[in-house]
């Protein structure tokens, strides 16, 4: 059974599992060489940066190490830096959080979701097209577009009992270059 108590946890978890997520790593906020050498090490158009401590913390897009440095201030101890999913916001398919619980009769799947290019994890409660808590029978999951693909990553990396934030794309993005990309998972927190 999979058990994460933070953000810092999920990370851990996320590598642990050799899941499919955009390049992220926590910083202690004066580690200012391993910052640049993230920066360095992952081009890419935009990062975000966020609070490992906290949901729904402080976050910032930015375009590079300079510019990240500005908003260090904003942060405790400890900052996520990652790659933006945002450069690739028209390739997405579906983003959303979902849970498949595993039952001795029945396997029961909760799920919130989006299919339009402005979907993102912080907004799919605000007005989600999906949002459905039923059985994995339930012929109407598997008409949600790109839902198969998000069905057979959690069965292969058996991610079961385990809320997992997630986008389906178009495109192969992602450390592992794979349709799906896994944001986070939660199970305790």
């Amino acid at each position: 059974m999979i058990i994460i108590k933070d953000k810092k946890d999920s990370i851990n978890k996320m590598k642990e599992l050799r899941l499919n997520f955009f390049p992220l790593e926590v910083f202690d906020v004066s580690a200012l060489d391993e910052i640049k050498a993230f920066f360095d090490k992952y081009p890419a158009q935009e990062y975000v940066m966020r609070s490992p401590d906290k949901t729904n913390g402080n976050f910032f897009y930015v375009k590079d190490f300079d510019e990240a440095k500005v908003f260090l201030k904003y942060f405790n101890k400890e900052v996520t830096i990652d790659v933006s999913y945002r450069p690739y916001k028209d390739s997405i398919i579906l983003v959303g959080d979902i849970k498949i619980h595993k039952g001795p009769f029945e396997d029961i799947v909760d799920i919130t979701a989006r299919t339009d290019s402005e979907a993102t994890q912080r907004n799919i409660y605000h007005a989600p097209e999906y949002n459905m808590h039923t059985t994995l029978d339930d012929n109407k999951l598997w008409d949600i577009p790109g839902f198969s693909k998000i069905a057979r990553y959690i069965s292969d990396h058996e991610l079961y009992d385990v809320i997992v934030e997630f986008g389906v794309y178009d495109c192969k993005i992602g450390v592992n270059r794979e349709n799906v990309v896994i944001t986070e998972l939660r199970t305790a927190y």
